[in-house]
C-alpha cells in the first residue's frame, strides 16, 4: 500500500536490495560467490537489530499501562501482539524453508542447515536444486515448473499477501496506512519477458542468492513489523491534548480567484486550542475576526494576476507570553476563462451524437450552465460530458457557457464551431478500392463493404443495399445486380471465376442503406484487373 515518503531506515533497505539484485544479474564469478555471504551476514546483524527494537516497543507498551488506563492502551497492545504473531508465523515459515533447502543443496541434516554459514555452502552456485525445491515440488500440476498452487514458493506468496492485508485492515481500523516494501504483485520481468514473483525470485536463481533474498525478506517483515506496531503505540496519546511546537496555517478555499469574485481562506493555528481565539493580523487588510481559533479571510479580487499574502498570528503560550507565528501564502486571480473541446474532432457533424466536454477553472460542473445556439441541441451525459447533435441545413453553432459564481451567473466564454454533412464513405472488397487482384480473393470475400476510412475520427459504419457488376467476356458485357444486399450473387461469382488474366470487372451503382443521418449514399464504382 502507497502512503508517505519512506524514512531513511526503507530507503537503506531499498538499496542493499538494489545490490543484491545487481549481483543476482552478473554473470556468477568466484569472487561474487563470496559477496552473498558477506551481505547475507549483513543483512542477519540487521534482522537481530530489529528484533531488539521491536522488543522495545512492546515494553513501551507495558510501561504505557502506569500513564494511561488498561482500557485505553489493552485494545492498541492488543492489535499490536497481534501483528507481532503475524510477523513471527511468516518469519518462521521463511527461515524453515531456507534451512530446509540448504539442508538439500548440501545434503546435510536439518540441524546441520540451520546453523550453515554461507561461507561454507559447498553448492553455492546450484540452481536446479533450489529451483526445484520452491518451484515444482508439491504443485498440483505435475508438468509445471512456474511455482504455482502446491509450490513452497506459491505458499510464500500467498503468506506474504495475507501477512500485508492484515496490516492493512489492522491500521485502516484507524485510519492509518503504511508503505510496504513486499512487493509479491510486480510486474516483474526477466529478459523483457514477464514472470511471476515465485519465477522472479527463485527460478535458475542460484542457491547462495535465494538464501540471502530469503534473509532480506525477513528485513522487510520485521520492517513492516516495527513500522506496524509504532504506529499503534502512537495512537495511545494520539487523542491528548500534546504538541510542543505550533505552526501558522493558512488554507484558501481556492488559490484561483476570477475577476469579480473574492478570495476566500481560513487561517489557523496547525494545533488549535479553542479555549483561546488567537490575533490575527494581515497586511494590508489588518486585524481579521476570529472564532473558535480559526480567523476568516476575506480579499475582493479586482485585478488578475499572483497576489502574495502575509501577516501574523499570535498565541498565548502556556506561561502567559504572547507568541507570534507569521504566515506566508500566494494565490492567482485571472479572468473568466472556459474551455470548449469538441472529444472527437473540432467540428461537430450533421446527424452523428457529437461528445463535447465543458469546464471552467475553479467553477464546479454542476455549477456551469451551458447553452447552444439555434439549429443544434446540447445534452448533458451522466458522466459530465455533453452530447451535440445538430439539425440539417445548419453551418455554424455556438456554445455559450454561463457559470454560478457567488450566486450569480456569469458568462465565461463563447465558442463557435462548424457544422459539416457527414462525408460519405468509400467502397471496398477484400480491403482494396480497386486495381489488380486475385479472382480467388475476390470470390473469397464475396461482400461489397462501405467504410469511412482510419481517419474518421467517429467510429461509423454504412452499410451497402444495392450494386451492379459489370464485365466483358469474348466482346460480350455481362452484368449482373445484387438489388438488396452487401453479398455478391452466385452469377457474379461465376462470372469472376470464369474471367481470364488482364479482365476487367466493375462494381457501379454502388448505393448504401440509410445512415445515421437518414440519407442513402451513392458511393459510385470501382474496378478491378483480374491477374
Amino acid at each position: 500500500m502507497a502512503g508517505g515518503k519512506q524514512t531513511p531506515r526503507q530507503k537503506l533497505i531499498g538499496l542493499m536490495y538494489l545490490i543484491f539484485l545487481s549481483l543476482m544479474a552478473l554473470n556468477v564469478s568466484v569472487e561474487v560467490l563470496d559477496s552473498f555471504p558477506l551481505i547475507d551476514r549483513s543483512i542477519q546483524e540487521t534482522n537481530r537489530n530489529f528484533e531488539a527494537k521491536v522488543e522495545s516497543v512492546y515494553y513501551d507498551f507495558e510501561e504505557q499501562r502506569a500513564n494511561f488506563s488498561d482500557e485505553h492502551v489493552h485494545p492498541f497492545y492488543g492489535e499490536a501482539l497481534y501483528v507481532g504473531e503475524l510477523a513471527d508465523s511468516l518469519v518462521n515459515y521463511i527461515l524453515t524453508k531456507r534451512t530446509e533447502m540448504l539442508a538439500e543443496v548440501n545434503n546435510i541434516s536439518f540441524e546441520e542447515a540451520d546453523t550453515l554459514d554461507l561461507d561454507d555452502s559447498r553448492r553455492k552456485d546450484n540452481y536446479s536444486i533450489s529451483s526445484r525445491f520452491w518451484l515444482i515440488e508439491g504443485s498440483t500440476d505435475p508438468g509445471a515448473r512456474d511455482g504455482g498452487p502446491g509450490t513452497r514458493a506459491y505458499t510464500l506468496k500467498e503468506k506474504i499477501s495475507h501477512f500485508k492485508n492484515e496490516i492493512d485492515s489492522i491500521l485502516a481500523l484507524h485510519d492509518q496506512e503504511l508503505k510496504m516494501a513486499l512487493d509479491v504483485e510486480g510486474p516483474f520481468r526477466v529478459q523483457d519477458r514477464s514472470v511471476t514473483w515465485q519465477e522472479f525470485t527463485f527460478d535458475r536463481v542460484i542457491s547462495v542468492a535465494v538464501a540471502t533474498n530469503l534473509s532480506r525478506l525477513v528485513t522487510e517483515v520485521r520492517n513492516v513489523h516495527f513500522d506496524a506496531i509504532n504506529m499503534l503505540y502512537d495512537l495511545i496519546t494520539a487523542g491528548q491534548f500534546r504538541f510542543d511546537d505550533v505552526t501558522a496555517a493558512i488554507v484558501p478555499r481556492s488559490e484561483i480567484v476570477m475577476t469579480g469574485g473574492h478570495y476566500e481562506a481560513d487561517i489557523f493555528v496547525a494545533a488549535i486550542d479553542t479555549r483561546q481565539d488567537p490575533e490575527i493580523s494581515v497586511q494590508g487588510v489588518g486585524s481579521i475576526p476570529v472564532q473558535d481559533g480559526v480567523g476568516r479571510l476575506r480579499i475582493p479580487a479586482t485585478q488578475p494576476g499572483t497576489r502574495t499574502i502575509r501577516g501574523t498570528i499570535e498565541v498565548i503560550s502556556p506561561a502567559g507570553v504572547r507568541v507570534p507565528h507569521t504566515f506566508e501564502t500566494q494565490y492567482t486571480v485571472e479572468r473568466p476563462m472556459a474551455t470548449v473541446s469538441a472529444t472527437g474532432m473540432n467540428l461537430f457533424y450533421i446527424g452523428l451524437d457529437n461528445p463535447v466536454s465543458i469546464s471552467a477553472p475553479g467553477v464546479p460542473s454542476e455549477n456551469l450552465r451551458p447553452e447552444i445556439s439555434a439549429g443544434a441541441s446540447l445534452s448533458r451525459q451522466p458522466d459530465g460530458s455533453y452530447i451535440v447533435n445538430v439539425e440539417p441545413d445548419t453551418r455554424e453553432v455556438t456554445i455559450t457557457v454561463n457559470a454560478m459564481v457567488e450566486g450569480r451567473v456569469e458568462t465565461m466564454e463563447t465558442m463557435d464551431f462548424r457544422a459539416l454533412p457527414l462525408p460519405s464513405p468509400e467502397p471496398i472488397i477484400a480491403g482494396s478500392g480497386g486495381g489488380r487482384i486475385d479472382r480467388q480473393v475476390l470470390t473469397r470475400a464475396a461482400v461489397v463493404e462501405a467504410t469511412m476510412g482510419p481517419g474518421f475520427a467517429f467510429d461509423l459504419s454504412y452499410d451497402v443495399g444495392s450494386f451492379e457488376m459489370t464485365t466483358i467476356r469474348a466482346g460480350e458485357q455481362r452484368t449482373a445486380r445484387q438489388p438488396d444486399g452487401a453479398a455478391l450473387t452466385e452469377e457474379m461469382i461465376n462470372y469472376i471465376n470464369d474471367a481470364r488474366s488482364g479482365q476487367v470487372i466493375t462494381f457501379a451503382n454502388i448505393m448504401t442503406r440509410p445512415g445515421p443521418d437518414g440519407e442513402e449514399r451513392n458511393l459510385g464504382s470501382m474496378s478491378f484487373t483480374i491477374r
